[in-house]
């Protein structure tokens, strides 16, 4: 037998047996695993093996043809090789062929051996840290839930020890310098779905052997770790929360008390208060780890919050005796609850943090802390009752616990807040609260599973405090001041509307010299004042929609209005007529551009005078240079009128000056010397003249005044029309004014 033959014979019999155990592999799929089987078919091994048979299939034919050589040398030793390198080649490559074959019969009994494969997958672990490769991290789940499916202890072990590993890594590996959001650890989701999948099939199993594995899952060990971890998430907060609705749903209140005791453990060991650090260099008393301080009080915060969430999903499954389980487990003596209040600001912090009906701390509380069952729009509101019902069982229970040291004083009332949003917040909802606790006292059921005493010192606390959060309210009432950006910005609004308004007055101002006192008649126009809430301009927890301009605004159209009436009650002549004879009816009058001007209230739309009705002569400004000032605003009884007087009969207008008693009474801020404006916001609390003076006029009996301010627009503005003025009135009939009797063109007699 030459070598051909021979190399022949063993390529043969290697393509024989390789590939039907190839196949074999990957037919039966021992683990149900298409990650393992994509890392048999991608290995070097089995690449190699398979290049190297089809390099050696290819020589074999090459030899077979005896292809004569192309070219020659001419050396004897270079022509013997060239001529023979098919056949050289084919025994190299058979050399090697042989060789793979071994390395891929190694490989075969790696992926049918369980621990071998393990080995194989856990050298691969830097590929899932460093390079995002998580093929054999998703092999390793496999065999997990294959060893639990198939109760096998051994290999559980074997991978639970590789993930605990491999978590432990990936915290390590964490670099909160370059976390900028401050979002905490953030695993990979498949890092949190082998912990869910892992108690999904923990639950299913028709035996349970795995205690170990529950205690790394459902116990916290794989998610937060043991000692010094980092910041926990809210994407592992939402995972964690999986995990327990999965066992409550499953009915393994096992898993989670083993949740309860792990995570009582952690808040002890790793969200510890953290003490202040001074800098001794300074004179002044300065923390120099105090937004360390203020990130450790938000995690501890974030922690309780979850674990009160879960004490109301375990309310709104009726595990009433569960949760007596967990309010009397403890790791020390004396006994320290970690996950539950020590006094009542606890509790009323956590209450009003989930009764927020502004919805400022969970606008969307179904996506973190869901209930099973629940969805819809309704679900918000029910899951907020049932954790508000839970934290109502905790006010009762700090009734009910022993202080064993002479600091805790578990029914000490809270300490209320200090921001007046808050206490409004706290009084507006305080009945809800004093409501759940009574319900919950009346349950005596409920009272003997938790062993609570039943009496009536739970309901004579909560009215007791519901009283102290009505009185501190009322004195914050009382005591807040006006801030002063709200009051600059109401300064400013009066700045911006009214000079305008003062500035078309002039346009009807009369220049001439004005005549004595006894040939005129004086109308006043005068600001507004108002008796206002002090919550519009303090930060009260309420919005005050337009504080700052509802008062300009109504003052600046007031004397608009103000001004249409008197010319309204200074006319002689009155006239009512077609919008057709409007401007005819000044034709009528005989009117001249040098001695006449008229004065336009209300809307009037030029366009359709000129357009439609084609008045001739007509503008905006004037009609035939007979001068118009419009003012478009009036009062419903002149409605749209023309005013037509002699110029000379236009009225003195003047600013006057207010009195510095009334200046120092209401607290006068001038505003504008031109037109003499002033304004006030004045605190009634602390002006107790003001308040005095309004208590005095009686119209405002039933009013708390201490709680308002005085706010006022004030400013002395007199027409001066002289005793000689003929006015005349032309109001233009509305398209929808019915009934009234219009003038015809020949009732109007020359002016």
């Amino acid at each position: 037998m030459d070598y051909f033959t021979l190399c022949v014979t063993f390529i043969s019999l290697l393509l024989g047996i390789a590939y039907p155990i190839l196949i074999q592999i990957t037919s039966e799929d021992k683990y149900s695993s298409e990650a393992i089987l994509d890392l048999f078919e991608t290995s070097n091994r089995k690449r190699f093996f398979t290049i190297n048979l089809i390099i050696s299939l290819v020589l074999v034919l090459l030899v077979y043809l005896k292809f004569p050589p192309l070219f020659s040398f001419n050396v004897e030793w270079m022509d013997y090789l060239f001529n023979n390198s098919a056949k050289i080649l084919l025994l190299i490559f058979s050399v090697l062929l042989i060789i793979n074959f071994f390395r891929l019969i190694n490989l075969i009994q790696t992926f049918y051996r369980t621990t071998r494969l393990i080995d194989f997958l856990g050298k691969q672990r830097k590929k899932v840290i460093e390079k995002n490769d998580f093929t054999s991290f998703e092999g390793m789940s496999d065999i997990l839930f294959w060893s639990i499916q198939n109760q096998n202890l051994k290999v559980a072990r074997k991978v639970s020890g590789y993930f605990y590993e491999l978590f432990q890594e990936y915290r390590e590996n964490w670099d909160k310098e370059q976390d900028k959001k401050n979002e905490g650890l953030i695993y990979p989701d498949l890092f949190y779905g082998v912990v869910y999948n892992t108690i999904e099939q923990s639950v299913k199993a028709d035996k349970n052997s795995f205690k170990f594995l529950e205690a790394r899952t459902s116990g916290l060990t794989w998610l937060l770790g043991e000692f010094r971890c980092p910041k926990i998430s809210e994407r592992t907060y939402v995972w964690m929360w999986r995990n327990i609705v999965l066992a409550i749903e499953n009915n393994r209140l096992d898993l989670v008390f083993m949740h309860w005791s792990s995570a009582h453990q952690y808040f002890q060991m790793n969200l510890e208060y953290l003490t202040p650090e001074y800098d001794n260099s300074s004179r002044e008393l300065i923390v120099t780890n105090q937004k360390l301080i203020d990130e450790r009080a938000n995690e501890r915060e974030l922690f309780l919050e979850f674990h009160y969430a879960l004490g109301g999903l375990l309310l709104y499954k009726n595990k009433i005796k569960f949760i007596k389980k967990l309010f009397s487990y403890t790791t020390s003596q004396p006994a320290d609850y970690y996950l539950l209040p020590i006094h009542m600001n606890q509790v009323f912090h956590m209450f009003f943090k989930f009764f927020d009906p502004n919805e400022r701390h969970f606008p969307w509380i179904t996506t973190k802390y869901y209930f099973p069952d629940l969805d819809g729009v309704g679900a918000q509101g029910v899951i907020k009752n049932w954790i508000c019902q839970y934290i109502g069982i905790l006010f009762i229970r700090q009734f009910n616990i022993h202080a064993y040291y002479t600091y805790q004083v578990p029914t000490e009332n809270p300490i209320l807040p200090t921001t007046t949003s808050e206490k409004r917040h706290w009084l507006d909802n305080i009945s809800y609260f004093k409501e759940i606790i009574k319900t919950k006292v009346n349950d005596k059921e409920l009272m003997k599973i938790l062993n609570f005493k039943i009496d009536s010192q739970y309901l004579d606390k909560i009215n007791n405090i519901e009283q102290e959060i009505k009185n501190d309210f009322d004195y914050a009432e009382r005591t807040a001041v006006p801030l002063d950006e709200k009051v600059e910005l109401y300064f400013n609004t009066v700045k911006q509307l009214l000079p305008p308004t003062f500035e078309s007055l002039e346009l009807i101002n009369n220049n001439s010299k004005e005549p004595e006192k006894t040939e005129t008649e004086v109308l006043n126009i005068v600001g507004q004042t108002n008796l206002t809430e002090k919550g519009s301009f303090t930060d009260n927890g309420i919005a005050h929609l337009n504080f700052h301009s509802f008062l300009p605004e109504t003052t600046n159209r007031r004397i608009k209005e103000n001004l249409s009436s008197i010319f309204y009650v200074k006319s002689n002549e009155h006239y009512y007529v077609t919008q057709e004879d409007a401007f005819k009816s000044l034709d009528n009058l005989k009117i001249k551009s040098d001695k006449h001007i008229i004065i336009l209230f209300g809307i009037m739309n030029f366009s359709y005078y000129i357009n439609n009705l084609n008045i001739q002569g007509l503008s905006e400004k004037d009609y035939k240079g007979i001068k118009i000032i419009h003012f478009p605003v009036s009062v419903r009884n002149v409605g749209t009128s023309l005013f037509v007087l002699k110029k000379k009969h236009l009225p003195w207008i003047g600013f006057n000056e207010i009195p510095d008693e009334h200046i120092n009474l209401y607290e006068l801020k001038l505003l504008n010397d031109k037109y003499k404006l002033y304004s006030t916001v004045s605190d009634l609390n602390t002006n107790n003249e003001l308040r005095e003076a309004i208590i005095k006029e009686g119209k405002d009996k039933d009013t708390d005044l201490e709680k308002y301010v005085y706010q006022g627009i004030n400013f002395r503005t007199t027409l001066r029309f002289s005793k000689k003025l003929k006015l005349v009135r032309i109001q233009i009939k509305g398209y929808f004014d019915n009934g009234r009797t219009v003038n015809s063109l020949s009732d109007i007699k020359k002016f």
